[in-house]
C-alpha cells in the first residue's frame, strides 16, 4: 500500500518507472488503485482525488494503463468520463472495485468488466481469458452453503479482533471447501 506523493513511496515509484524502461514498455503495465469517495451531502462519487493522484504519477513519469477505482457503488458514466478525460485513460481501462459482501467476489467483478482480457491485450499475450468457473462455484458455496456448523474457539486474547485470525480464516475456508457455513463462538479462556 501507499499513497502517491508520500515520501516513503518515492523509491518504489522510481524503481517501477525505471523497471519499465529496462525491460520494455510492452512487458509492463501500470495498475493504479485509487479510492473514489462518496459524499453523502452531494450524493455523488468524487473523481477529483483520482485525478490528482494520476497527475502526481504522471509528474514522475508514470502513466497508469489501468485505474482500479475502489468505490461504494458503480461509477456513473459521467464519473468514468471525467477520469478518462482528465487522466488520459481509456474507458475500458477504468475498472470498478465496488464494495461487495465477500472479498472473494472481486475477481468475478473484475471478470465482468473484462479486466483479464484487457491485461492480455495490453501485454500482447497469446492466451485465453481467465476461466473462473471453479471460483464462481466457491463464491456460490459462500453465499448458499448446504449446512452450518458452530465451533467454539477458546483463547486468552480472544477479545482482540485480529487475535487468532489465521485459525479463524482456516476454519472458514475449510467450511467453504465442505459447502458449510462456519459460525465461530469466541470464548475467553479466563471465563
Amino acid at each position: 500500500g501507499g499513497t502517491v506523493g508520500d515520501i516513503e513511496s518515492l523509491p518504489f515509484l522510481e524503481a517501477i518507472r525505471q523497471f519499465r524502461n529496462d525491460i520494455g514498455k510492452e512487458n509492463v503495465i501500470y495498475v493504479h488503485v485509487t479510492f473514489i469517495p462518496y459524499l453523502k451531502a452531494a450524493k455523488e462519487l468524487k473523481s477529483k482525488p483520482t485525478q490528482h493522484s494520476v497527475r502526481e504519477l504522471r509528474e514522475i513519469g508514470i502513466q497508469p494503463d489501468i485505474v482500479i477505482c475502489r468505490c461504494q457503488s458503480k461509477l456513473s458514466e459521467e464519473v468514468k468520463s471525467k477520469i478518462s478525460l482528465f487522466c488520459d485513460i481509456r474507458d475500458e481501462a477504468i475498472i470498478e472495485a465496488i464494495n461487495v459482501k465477500s472479498i472473494y467476489e472481486i475477481p468475478l467483478v473484475f471478470k465482468e468488466q473484462k479486466l483479464g482480457d484487457l491485461i492480455i491485450k495490453l501485454l500482447n499475450l497469446k492466451c485465453q481469458g481467465p476461466d473462473l468457473q471453479s471460483w464462481e462455484n466457491m463464491v456460490e458455496k459462500i453465499y448458499h452453503p448446504q449446512k452450518e456448523v458452530n465451533i467454539g474457539m477458546v483463547g486468552k486474547y480472544i477479545s482482540l479482533k485480529d487475535a487468532y485470525i489465521s485459525i479463524t480464516e482456516a476454519l472458514i475456508h475449510g467450511g467453504i471447501d465442505n459447502n458449510c457455513r462456519v459460525k465461530i463462538k469466541r470464548i475467553d479462556s479466563d471465563e
